[in-house]
């Protein structure tokens, strides 16, 4: 009984605390975008031209944008960093992006939820100061058959370190001297943005499922051939402000990809 007691109360919480959370937070695609260009002219978009995937959490935020072409996805851009939420203000703060434009740009948005959409309108100001103004750009909450609220590595998390064994068996590994990778994990989905040498090395993200101590990641969107990848499982273990990942990539050839890798949980 008192197990039972337990258990309820833990489920609980964890429903309180997951309806407590800001109207923002999730995982969203865009629905449609109309605005002004740096030249100034007026333009329009939607899902038959590009597909892009936004994940917000409390502190912080990335997505993943891909141009359509016809049958096909091709990459576009990849940015993240923080977020501050103020009223009916949402204010991004990009730290990591995939092209140096979107480094450092001043953003000022407004926001309003209405059912599963998020309708974000405001100005994106480069570093060059050319302004682009979003007169409505709309997203609709994505929802998954699999959510895991009490995943002890959801947050977002700067890898610290990564050894790891390739598909042809040669070892490498790298440190954050050299290697940048900014992830976020939320109880439905992933999502990742890595420069090598202080340049551009990939992007990825997507849904993922939980079995028996361990973490199968999907692959639904990346900067690479999602084709030329395999099945990934990986064990995680979090201690203290450290997130320690050992995982394999089973390639469609049988050729295997071993890594191990430490983040450290990124604070507001």
């Amino acid at each position: 009984m008192k197990a039972t007691t337990l258990l309820f109360g833990a489920m609980l919480l964890c429903v309180i605390q997951i309806s407590a959370q800001h109207p923002l937070v999730g995982t969203w695609e865009m629905v449609s975008i109309k605005g002004i260009n740096v030249e100034g002219e007026k333009f329009s978009l939607d899902t038959t031209s590009i597909r892009e995937t936004k994940i917000i959490t409390p502190t912080h935020y990335m997505l993943i944008a891909q141009d359509v072409s016809g049958d096909s996805l091709v990459f576009n851009r990849c940015y993240a960093g923080a977020v501050r939420m103020e009223g009916n203000k949402y204010f991004e703060f990009p730290l990591q992006a995939s092209v140096q434009i979107f480094d450092n740009v001043k953003t000022d948005f407004t926001w309003k939820v209405e059912g599963d959409n998020f309708i974000q309108s405001g100005t994106f100001i480069r570093p060059d100061g050319k302004k682009i103004v979003l007169d409505a750009m709309v997203f609709r909450r994505v929802k998954s058959a699999h959510a895991y609220p009490a995943n002890p590595a959801i947050g977002t998390w700067s890898q610290l370190s990564s050894s790891y064994t390739n598909f042809d068996g040669t070892k490498d590994s790298h440190t954050s001297e050299t290697t940048t990778r900014f992830q976020v994990i939320t109880p439905t989905h992933w999502m990742r943005i890595s420069h090598r040498d202080k340049k551009f090395e990939h992007a990825m993200g997507g849904s993922y499922t939980m079995m028996g101590g361990k973490t199968y990641p999907g692959l639904d969107y990346a900067s690479f051939p999602i084709a030329l990848t395999g099945k990934t499982e990986m064990t995680e273990r979090v201690k203290g402000d450290k997130l320690y990942v050992s995982g394999i990539v089973n390639s469609p050839d049988g050729k295997k990809f071993i890594w191990d890798d430490i983040f450290q949980k990124v604070k507001k």
